[in-house]
């Protein structure tokens, strides 16, 4: 039974993401992903590219959950909005932060995705960043 954009995409959050389970990367991704994430090491093959942004989130966030909080899905493209929470591993502060994807796929796969974490908001919250001004 073939699986929605949108279904894959949320394997992609809940399984990889949420609970860590790279397996998902080979299921869904294309064997060449053109990958738009800032710091993004994209000289893998897309599964691997998958794998080390899972795990590079997961080292970032610890306990990292991700929960889709609205999606909007065409043809071939979702845009998502997710919740990203967990604690800063060096802190052990709480942290929440924004995170917009979008993926395009193709038969099935993951072809291609822009990812924008809120890491200003990361920032923010560990203390790495200056006050506001008054």
């Amino acid at each position: 039974m073939a699986h929605s954009n949108l279904e894959i995409f949320k394997s992609i959050i809940d399984r990889g993401f949420s609970r860590g389970d790279l397996s998902v990367a080979d299921e869904v991704c294309a064997e060449r992903l053109l990958e738009h994430q800032y710091l993004t090491n994209t000289d893998l093959p897309g599964p691997d590219i998958l794998k080390s942004q899972i795990e590079n989130a997961r080292r970032s966030i610890n306990n990292l959950k991700l929960t889709l909080n609205a999606s909007v899905e065409t043809e071939d493209t979702v845009w998502a909005r997710c919740k990203a929470t967990g604690f800063d591993p060096r802190s052990g502060k709480p942290v929440t932060i924004d995170v917009m994807d979008i993926c395009r796929f193709a038969g099935g796969k993951l072809v291609e995705h822009w990812g924008v974490p809120d890491r200003f908001a990361l920032l923010d919250q560990i203390g790495a960043l200056p006050p506001p001004p008054k």
